[in-house]
């Protein structure tokens, strides 16, 4: 997906964080979350898209995120009719700390140039959803209020799918301030972390 491309819902210029989780950036960091705006992408249930992130530009040279912003990456699904409101939800991949690595997610993008591959469900409904990805630097975690979350919002249409029924949460109620995901201390090993938030679906 290309930044600011035609299947990305409209984000800041400036490229800052979400730090308050009472935020309505928090969904997608747009305040402007009409869907008509944006195109959407089509995929198919089972297949893998690339997703990318980039800190200036689209190159292999750009380094993606600051190598100081380490932390998870996410990303959430939610039928477009929703428009990402109320118990709208669901998790279909997430990635905080490779300890056979040791590194991670945010290293592993920067590694990949920014790229990362993610299944999309067969064990969901055909239609359009919001699709939703997040980065969450803990750089300084270490403090309530102080990880700074990065989403961003795009559209798709799936086919193929076989139908399915995961559970569906609110993106403002899926953290907690105090979570021990969201509040950590980087000087932890990170074999330590826990992933916050809602498992994946399907189960893993």
């Amino acid at each position: 997906m290309n930044p600011r491309g035609k299947y990305i819902r409209p984000y800041p210029k400036s490229n800052g964080p979400v730090r308050d989780l009472n935020s309505p950036l928090l969904l997608c960091r747009t305040e402007g979350m009409a869907p008509e705006l944006t195109e959407i992408m089509p995929v198919v249930a089972g297949s893998e898209i690339v997703l990318e992130w980039h800190h200036n530009d689209a190159s292999d040279m750009d380094n993606v995120i600051s190598p100081s912003h380490r932390g998870p990456c996410f990303v959430y699904m939610a039928p477009m009719e929703s428009n990402g409101i109320g118990n709208s939800w669901f998790k279909i991949y997430e990635q905080g700390f490779n300890a056979e690595k040791n590194m991670w997610c945010t290293d592993i993008l920067r590694e990949n140039h920014g790229k990362l591959s993610v299944k999309i469900p067969t064990q969901i409904n055909n239609g359009e959803y919001i699709l939703r990805t997040e980065i969450i630097a803990l750089h300084n975690a270490k403090a309530v209020g102080e990880a700074q979350f990065y989403p961003n919002c795009a559209q798709v249409r799936v086919t193929g799918a076989t139908s399915g029924n995961p559970e569906l949460y609110p993106i403002d109620l899926i953290y907690n301030a105090t979570d021990p995901g969201i509040l950590f201390d980087k000087k932890n090993a990170g074999s330590t972390y826990i992933i916050p938030g809602p498992p994946v679906y399907p189960p893993q």
